[in-house]
């Protein structure tokens, strides 16, 4: 992992805007110019009152402050160190009582190909689940079980918290109107970990009351129903913040899928419907935090978060299966129990050593527990369902890590950062399979170590004053060892060392226009729950699996990004050796076709992204549309003809009243071959209306998906198995959001950093 970079020592600035009668205005702009206002230096959106500049470096400058029907304001400010300010702006005509001033800011902003949203703004704020929020950013995806989000020619992004990684439990963990902002880094640079082409970057709200407390309630029907509860506040302790979030959901999930392959070899042919009709899923999650600064700068921080799952979801399974002459109509039924738990806590402490030295280190501590109960009972061509077997299994996995990071300023303009990462992972998987039919019993005990052990160092300057570049390599050694618990010799056991530098250059041609140089060496290691013994009956001649000899995959990516403004144009290639893919294969020893993930040969693509936002009096709107050319290969797989495909994202905001706003958007895939894979066109549409009441009950519609088109289609023939599927998505849904708050206008601060590294792996 490569740890915060900087090129000087930089600073923030926050501030507070009224009226003349004490509100806080509810929209507006902030601008900073250097002092002789030539240059536009950063630019921000004033949000209910609040806003914040960050990564300032010291200096003077010029601070303007707009907002429709209001005076502007501007005013030299001095900077050399963090600073909170409040300002009064002046009504422009004091007559204008009966007429009210509505506009819009766009919510989702462009910099340097790296795209944030504001989690903040009613429409979004509104949305109960963080991941239908994460949905809003343009190229993101989520996959049809809800389970992993990816980014169109990224992969699976890095999830940080602040400046540090946390994992997609936690991320989903975290309640919606905690949080400020969610960024998408499409380039990061050496202040991100080596297993990162993009980077998903959460950022708690900082102007949250020291007394707050919120309240939101959401009913969502798909097609189930769904109730949303959640609850989260702060507390001002005099020196240190106590802030807590909890809710409960009570789901009713709704899931499918169907497939049809074909083995010519084994003379096999299988066509089967998966549907789980109503999966009664509770979740009571939350986290609790304390923090406490030091009078010179420095912190103590100690942060928790949990998620504790049931979900009781009978499974339903239609199979046709032809086994050379003999065909079969199969029924299967499937009482599925499944619980989840999973908590991290982590302690952190910084301070600063010296003027230019600043040390952090932290401790973590991660559990995570998964049960499964199941009884399959089959019924074969209409005889009758009988119970053919029961199947219990646990998989817990427990993670330890540690860090130091030592940063030291050279000078204003050079930083160098150096530091050390230790990580050791634990896991089990025990299953015990009874065959009701000839009362065979089968146990399996799986055990799995991993250990991780990085160096790392990274430097950051200037070259001329005004081309910035940074670099930095690391170091990593890891060591994995698995195998069966009653045997002495493991099933897998490797050793590798690797180094993956990192390098970005950022060329200012004036003052609108910059161009950037990227080259990147990242590493995508498999989630630990996909590398054990953990199996779903999903019918008599298909299971789902992990894979123990599942690899890590390679990627060299270069790319370059023009900003002009708030529009960008990115242009990139990448290629990656062992990419992961799910397939469906065939054991011949066990003679049944397995699902699982698998290493294919290699992956190579190139991709052009266009981002184009526009702001206009009561309408806001972002637009992208992006060229993909990619390539999957494999010896052991037939190999289409690649052929490029067609992005498009458009999201359109209208602030009609002081009060309310009404959002449309839509985003479209064409149909993809990317060699191996063949996938299908998507067409994808929502709509949110939102309005405010008395200032603090919030209240929002929201349709999201109405034609039901989020459906995963694909279709390969690897190692001899020809398929072709489609995975259902429970997309369309209409809900109700009700929120309301209240609290005192005190400002507090809280900080806390995971240190594990391999958070995003457990799950």
């Amino acid at each position: 992992m490569f740890c915060s970079v900087n090129a000087q020592e930089s600073y923030r600035l926050m501030g507070k805007v009224y009226d003349e009668k004490e509100n806080a205005i509810v929209i507006g702009d902030i601008l900073l110019y250097n002092k002789t206002e030539t240059e536009l230096v950063q630019y921000t959106i004033l949000s209910d009152g609040f806003f914040e500049l960050t990564n300032i470096a010291a200096g003077s400058y010029v601070l303007k402050i707009s907002s429709l029907g209001y005076e502007d304001k501007s005013l030299s400010i001095e900077i050399s160190k963090d600073i909170s300010l409040e300002f009064v702006l002046t009504e422009q005509v004091s007559s204008l009582e009966e007429v009210e001033v509505t506009a819009v800011k766009n919510p989702i902003t462009n910099s340097n190909g790296n795209l944030k949203l504001d989690v903040q703004n009613p429409v979004f704020s509104s949305i109960p689940e963080l991941l239908d929020v994460l949905a809003k950013l343009p190229t993101v995806q989520i996959a049809a079980n809800r389970e992993s989000v990816s980014v169109l020619g990224k992969g699976n992004p890095l999830i940080y918290l602040g400046n540090q990684r946390i994992d997609f439990q936690e991320f989903t963990s975290l309640a919606v109107n905690t949080i400020e902002s969610i960024e998408l880094i499409n380039n990061p640079s050496a202040r991100y970990e080596a297993s990162g082409r993009a980077v998903i970057k959460v950022t708690l709200k900082r102007d949250a009351s020291s007394n707050t407390v919120t309240f939101t309630e959401i009913a969502s029907i798909r097609r189930n129903f769904n109730n949303y509860l959640s609850t989260s506040g702060n507390m001002n302790l005099g020196r240190s913040n106590f802030r807590g979030n909890f809710s409960y959901n009570q789901l009713g999930q709704w899931e499918s899928n169907t497939f049809r392959f074909e083995i010519p070899e084994r003379n096999v042919l299988v066509d089967y419907l998966v549907l789980v009709s109503d999966n009664k899923r509770r979740e009571f999650n939350g986290g609790v935090g304390w923090y406490l600064p030091f009078k010179k700068e420095g912190y103590i921080s100690l942060n928790s978060n949990f998620r504790l799952q049931t979900n009781d979801a009978p499974i339903f399974t239609e199979t046709f299966l032809r086994d050379g002459l003999m065909e079969n109509d199969i029924f299967t039924n499937t009482d599925n129990n499944r619980e989840r738990n999973y908590v991290t806590v982590n302690f952190n402490f910084e301070k600063p050593l010296t003027k230019n030295l600043n040390l952090f280190t932290g401790l973590q501590f991660s559990n995570y527990l998964e049960l499964y109960d199941s009884n399959i009972s089959n019924n074969i061509d209409d005889s009758s369902f009988t119970l053919d077997e029961a199947r219990t299994q646990k998989y817990r996995i427990s993670s330890l890590a540690f860090r130091t990071d030592f940063t030291h300023k050279i000078s204003a303009n050079t930083t160098w950062e150096l530091g050390l990462n230790w990580n050791e992972a634990k896991a089990q998987a025990v299953s015990d399979f009874q065959d009701l039919r000839t009362d065979d019993f089968t146990s399996v005990d799986f055990g799995y170590d991993e250990g991780l052990y990085a160096a790392y160092t990274s430097f950051a300057s200037k070259l001329g004053k005004k081309v910035d570049y940074s670099v930095g390599l690391r170091l990593e050694h890891n060591q994995v060892k698995s195998g069966l618990e009653t045997e002495e010799i493991p099933l897998v056991e490797r050793k590798t060392t690797n180094l993956f530098p990192k390098m970005n250059v950022s060329i200012p041609l004036d003052s609108t226009k910059t161009i950037s140089l990227n080259y990147a060496k990242s590493v995508s290691r498999p989630n630990f729950s996909r590398t054990n013994t953990i199996s779903l009956f999903i019918n008599p001649f298909l299971e789902g699996a992990g894979n123990i000899n599942l690899l890590p995959s390679m990627t060299d990516e270069v790319s370059t990004n023009l900003q002009w403004k708030n529009k960008s144009l990115a242009v990139g290639y990448n290629r990656t050796k062992r990419p992961m893919n799910f397939t469906i294969g065939y054991d011949e020893e066990a003679d049944v076709a397995i699902l699982s993930q698998v290493n294919l040969e290699k992956e190579s693509g190139f991709f052009s992204n266009l981002t184009l936002p526009f702001s206009k009096g009561i309408w806001s709107t972002t637009n992208t549309i992006a060229l993909y050319y990619n390539k999957i290969e494999d010896n052991n797989a037939v190999l289409g003809v690649a052929r490029p495909y067609i992005y498009a994202y458009s999201n359109h905001q209208f602030k009609i009243a002081k009060d309310m706003t009404v959002a449309f958007g839509v985003w479209a895939l064409t149909r993809r071959q990317e060699g191996i894979f063949k996938r299908n066109t998507m067409i994808v549409p929502d709509t949110i209306i939102s309005k405010t009441f008395f200032k603090k009950w919030e209240c929002s519609l929201r349709f999201n998906d109405f034609f039901r088109a989020m459906n995963f289609e694909e279709a390969y023939a690897i190692d001899g198995v020809f398929a072709e599927g489609t995975y259902f998505a429970d997309g369309r849904e209409m809900a109700l959001t009700i929120r309301y708050r209240f609290g005192d206008d005190a400002k507090n601060d809280f900080k806390s950093r995971d240190v594990d590294e391999n958070l995003d792996r457990i799950n």
